[in-house]
């Protein structure tokens, strides 16, 4: 799949990608995440996996009814009933795009991307090491990343669910994807 988002300047390219992951059904989470992907404009989304419940998929269908933007998403190791996320996303005014396999690779304006969850760190590391990809989409971990590894750059959005390693933490965060300058920011509600 290639995703191009045309602007007259010059005949450039860009796109502005917003990454989450492991939402894991919190609500206030899941909605200042989306206000962060408003107030940047993405063109994209991508999620990481572990959305859990499927009424969370209605939630997030509900919250981005003005936000007409594909959505592409993994499931994660925490994935819930599969069975109702997948026929509630059937359902749903903006449907994701659920990757057919444990990961999802992707071109970003011309760059190789893959999305993983990441819950297998030696799958996760062997991606990485491949150097096959530009970029590389995680989560699992809770924990930001926004790291280059050779040429390839790693980023892990954190989660939104406000937990990180069996406790509560008082942070969540996204990550913004700017394919202009290939960087991205982590941002923390």
């Amino acid at each position: 799949l290639t995703i191009f988002v045309w602007f007259d300047d010059e005949y450039n390219f860009t796109m502005i990608v917003g990454i989450i992951s492991d939402t894991h059904d919190n609500l206030a989470g899941l909605k200042k995440a989306i206000q962060v992907f408003q107030e940047h404009k993405i063109e994209l989304l991508i999620h990481c996996g572990d959305w859990v419940s499927p009424f969370t998929l209605e939630f997030f269908d509900k919250q981005i009814t003005n936000f007409n933007i594909p959505i592409k998403s993994v499931l994660g190791n925490n994935s819930g009933d599969i069975k109702r996320i997948m026929l509630n996303n059937s359902k749903m005014h903006h449907p994701i795009d659920w990757a057919k396999k444990t990961t999802m690779p992707l071109d970003i304006d011309g760059k190789q991307a893959i999305v993983y969850h990441g819950d297998d760190r030696e799958i996760l590391n062997a991606i990485i090491d491949s150097q096959k990809y530009d970029l590389v989409f995680t989560g699992h971990t809770h924990k930001p990343r926004n790291e280059t590894v050779s040429k390839t750059l790693i980023i892990n959005p954190g989660g939104t669910c406000y937990a990180c390693e069996g406790e509560i933490i008082d942070k969540s965060s996204v990550a913004i994807y700017d394919s202009t300058t290939n960087q991205a920011t982590i941002v923390y509600f």
